[in-house]
């Protein structure tokens, strides 16, 4: 006679059930926190015959939002903000920093990122040969003197903003 319903393959029910509690305790484990960091804003695709005009943000504020475990093993330039400047022209620009634009680890979501906005200027850029001239400064040692001053190479290529030069 074979067993009633409940009891039928019992053992293959009890090793389904202890499969699933242990999965359970290695996913549910964890606990799900909210980090802030500040990471590094990292510019890509920078034009070609720009030039950035004043100070740049360098770093910007990130929340992040993970397993604790796969915060904690988090390391500087694991999470890097990235903005795409290979739309910029010369002026003043507004550029969106969202969380799209912040690269993250397996198992991590960016939540914020602040500063959401960071204006930038772009200026053409320029170039010019300017002379080097040494500066000979103080004096010489009593009895000596100072001999022909030369330097190599004379001249070199200065490129920058066409304000700046």
């Amino acid at each position: 006679m074979t067993a009633p319903w409940p009891f039928r393959h019992f053992g293959l029910k009890t090793v389904s059930v202890a499969i699933a509690a242990i999965l359970w305790l290695f996913v549910s484990g964890d606990e799900v926190v909210e980090r802030g960091l500040r990471v590094p804003l990292e510019f890509q695709q920078f034009p070609d015959g720009l030039e950035m005009m004043g100070e740049a943000p360098s770093l910007v504020d990130v929340r992040v939002r993970g397993a604790s475990s796969a915060l904690s093993l988090i390391g500087p330039g694991d999470i890097v903000a990235q903005l795409d400047l290979k739309s910029a022209r010369p002026g003043r620009r507004l550029y969106q920093l969202t969380p799209e634009q912040v690269r993250v680890p397996y198992g991590v979501q960016v939540v914020q990122v602040e500063p959401t906005t960071v204006a930038l200027g772009f200026e053409a850029s320029q170039s010019k040969i300017v002379p080097v001239v040494p500066a000979v400064e103080g004096d010489p040692a009593p009895g000596f003197v100072v001999g022909k001053v030369s330097v190599e190479p004379p001249t070199v290529e200065v490129i920058g903003p066409q304000s700046a030069i």
